[in-house]
């Protein structure tokens, strides 16, 4: 197995690839933030679902939807993680490797991925990224490891503001990763609009 990992601004709904993934709170804070703009190039697809009460963001719960050519990624899945105030690393470390779980299962591997920063936690946001970065791998590993031809090529959003640090957390990045399998580990370049 190789991976290739990716830190861009690049926002979800202008990723090309197989599917966007997405870790969100529940209800209200299902279209916050980076998730608006996807749910804006989905017709407010995102918000339906809610307002309708089709899915709600609980802990564990997912919804799968076919982007049906409103953004570059086939897929979107988002996988809820329950209310805000349950909030901490485990539920983060559980979600990322569900959601992985649940991206193998229908056979993707090319994504990009969301993590949501949490308020008042903004100085953890570099942490919670590496934690992710490191466990969205572990279903991949344990289903392909010994597929030398299997590549698994993940891009993970980051907002301008924690471009800074990524530098040191990819360097432990490549440090975890180099007795586990052949990787890549990429910072692109900001955007320019």
């Amino acid at each position: 197995m190789k991976l290739d990992l990716r830190f861009s601004d690049r926002p979800l709904e202008d990723l090309s690839c197989q599917a966007v993934a997405a870790l969100v709170f529940q209800k209200p804070h299902v279209t916050e933030s980076v998730l608006s703009g996807l749910n804006e190039k989905m017709g407010g697809a995102l918000t339906d679902l809610e307002e309708k009460g089709i899915w709600t963001g609980a802990r564990g719960e997912n919804v799968l939807l076919a982007s049906q050519g409103t953004i570059r990624a086939e897929k979107i899945l988002v996988h809820g993680l329950g209310q805000r105030s349950d909030w901490n690393v485990s539920l983060l470390s559980d979600g990322i490797i569900a959601l992985g779980s649940a991206l193998d299962k229908i056979e993707i591997k090319e994504f990009g991925i969301q993590i949501p920063l949490v308020e008042d936690l903004e100085e953890e946001y570099i942490a919670h990224l590496e934690l992710s970065a490191r466990h969205i791998v572990d279903p991949f590993l344990e289903n392909h490891k010994k597929e030398s031809d299997y590549l698994l090529k993940t891009v993970f959003f980051v907002k301008n503001d924690f471009r800074d640090p990524l530098s040191s957390m990819v360097n432990r990045l490549k440090e975890y990763f180099h007795s586990l399998l052949d990787f890549s580990i990429i910072i692109e370049e900001e955007t320019k609009i």
